[in-house]
C-alpha cells in the first residue's frame, strides 16, 4: 500500500501544531467536565474520529517537558474524581508534559533497547507503540487513563502489529525492571481501551523503513553524472563513492529517529519526510564529528578509517526529481519546492529535539517541574488509589471480624 492511500496519511498526519494542539485541548476539556460531575464515569474511551469535528481555540503553549510519576495502577473511580474543582485538574500544557515523558520510556520497554532483553525487539516495534500511545491521546486524558498502562499496552499491541509478537508476562517483567509494575490483566484491559480509542486503525508507516531506501537510491544517484557534484570531499581527496561511505550517515540517521519516535513529529509529517530530514541531520553531525576528531588529533585520520564526504541531501531531493521520475510522469516543480521547503523546516524542527522541544521528553528533564505536575495529578486522576485504600479497608475489616 502506498503512503498517500494509506489511513496514516489522511486520519491521522495532523496539518500543524495548531491542529494538535486544538485536539489535545479539546480532549482536556471533555475529561474536565467528565471529573467535575457527580455522576462522573471515568473510564469512558472516546475515539479519535470523534475529535475532529468542531475544533477548539488552539493552546499557544508548545513547550514541551519530560516529566515521571510514581503512582500506582490499580484502575475505578475514585471518591476524589467527584466534584473537582477546575484549577486541580491538569491543563492541556500539564498533559503534554506527562504524555511527553511517558512516550519516552515506550524504548526501554519495548525494542532494541529495551531494559528486559526478553523484550527487545525490532526499532520499529517502539516506533509503532509510541505511535498508537500518542494517537490514543488525541483523544483522551492522562487524567482519566493512566498513561503507564496504556505505555505497556501499546507496546504488546505494537508487537503483535508489527509480527513481533512476545508473551505479555515478559511485558509485566520489563515494567518491574523499569520500576513502574503494570499487572497483566491491567495490560490486557487497556489493549481494549487503546485499540477504541484509535478506532482500531492499527495501520503505521515507520520512519526507520525509510531511511534504507533513500540511502540506496542516494549511493546509485551520486555516482551518475548530475549525483557527482552533490558530494564534497575533504581537502586534496577526489575519488568514486564507495557503500561504506555512506554507512555513518545511515547509522546516525538511524539514531535521531529514535529521538522523533518519541516526539510529536510522526503525527504532522510523513515517513519519507522524516528519513530525508533525518539523513541531512545525520550528515551534518557526522561531518562536524569528523571535523572536531581531526582538529583534536592534529588534522590526521589515524589508520585507514575513511571518512564520510559532505553531502547536499536538500540538492538530491531537488536534482532527482527535476524532470522525470521513473515512470516518465513529469514532476511538478512546485511540488519539488514544497517538499524541500518541509524538509528543511523539518530538519530544523529535528535539531531542536536534542533541547527537549516538540514533545522528544529524552532531553532536559525539569524535574522541580515534573514533581509539581505528578502532585496535582495524584489529586485529580479518576484512577489510581483508592482500589488499594478499599483493599487495605477490607483486609483491617476482616482482620477484625
Amino acid at each position: 500500500m502506498l503512503y498517500e492511500e494509506s489511513s496514516q496519511a489522511f486520519k491521522w498526519q495532523l496539518s500543524s501544531l495548531v491542529e494538535l494542539n486544538s485536539l489535545r485541548e479539546r480532549a482536556n476539556r471533555r475529561a474536565r467536565d467528565v471529573l467535575s460531575r457527580e455522576d462522573a464515569a471515568p473510564l469512558e474511551v472516546y475515539g479519535f474520529a470523534d475529535t475532529r469535528g468542531d475544533r477548539p481555540k488552539p493552546t499557544t503553549d508548545d513547550q514541551v517537558v519530560q516529566l515521571m510519576s510514581e503512582d500506582d495502577l490499580n484502575y475505578g473511580p475514585t471518591k476524589t474524581s467527584k466534584a473537582r474543582g477546575s484549577n486541580a485538574l491538569l491543563t492541556p500544557s500539564d498533559e503534554t508534559l506527562l504524555l511527553s515523558f511517558y512516550c519516552s520510556k515506550i524504548p526501554l520497554l519495548i525494542g532494541p533497547h529495551a531494559t528486559l532483553p526478553r523484550c527487545k525487539r525490532d526499532a520499529k516495534v517502539a516506533a509503532t507503540a509510541s505511535l498508537l500511545f500518542r494517537r490514543f491521546y488525541l483523544s483522551n486524558s492522562v487524567m482519566i487513563h493512566d498513561p503507564k498502562t496504556m505505555l505497556a499496552a501499546a507496546a504488546f499491541l505494537a508487537a503483535k502489529v508489527e509480527d513481533c509478537m512476545l508473551d505479555v508476562r515478559y511485558l509485566e517483567m520489563g515494567t518491574k525492571e523499569m520500576n513502574a509494575p503494570v499487572p497483566l490483566t491491567d495490560i490486557l484491559d487497556a489493549e481494549i481501551r487503546l485499540m477504541k480509542g484509535i478506532d482500531f486503525d492499527l495501520l503505521v508507516f515507520s520512519p526507520y523503513k525509510t531511511i534504507v531506501p533513500i540511502v540506496e537510491d542516494l549511493r546509485t544517484f551520486l555516482k551518475s553524472e548530475r549525483g557527482k557534484g552533490l558530494v564534497k570531499w575533504k581537502e586534496g581527496e577526489e575519488r568514486q563513492l564507495e557503500r561504506e561511505d555512506l554507512r555513518p550517515v545511515h547509522d546516525m540517521a538511524m539514531k535521531i529517529v529514535d529521538d522523533v519516535i518519541v516526539s510529536d513529529i510522526p503525527l504532522m509529517y510523513a515517513p519519507g519526510e522524516v528519513g530525508t530530514a533525518a539523513l541531512v541531520v545525520a550528515n551534518e553531525d557526522v561531518c562536524n564529528n569528523q571535523r572536531k576528531g581531526n582538529d583534536e588529533d592534529g588534522g590526521g585520520v589515524e589508520g585507514d578509517k575513511v571518512e564520510s564526504p559532505e553531502i547536499d541531501i536538500v540538492g538530491y531531493v531537488r536534482s532527482r526529481f527535476e524532470d522525470t521520475d521513473e515512470s516518465g510522469v513529469v514532476v511538478d516543480t512546485a511540488a519539488i519546492d514544497a517538499l524541500v521547503e518541509r524538509v528543511s523546516r523539518l530538519a530544523q524542527l529535528i535539531r531542536e529535539l536534542r533541547e527537549g522541544k516538540h514533545g522528544c521528553g529524552n532531553y532536559n528533564a525539569d524535574m522541580n517541574e515534573l514533581k509539581g505536575v505528578n502532585k496535582k495529578l495524584k489529586k485529580c486522576r479518576a484512577w489510581g488509589s483508592s482500589d488499594k485504600k478499599d483493599k487495605k479497608k477490607r483486609k483491617r475489616k476482616q482482620a477484625e471480624e
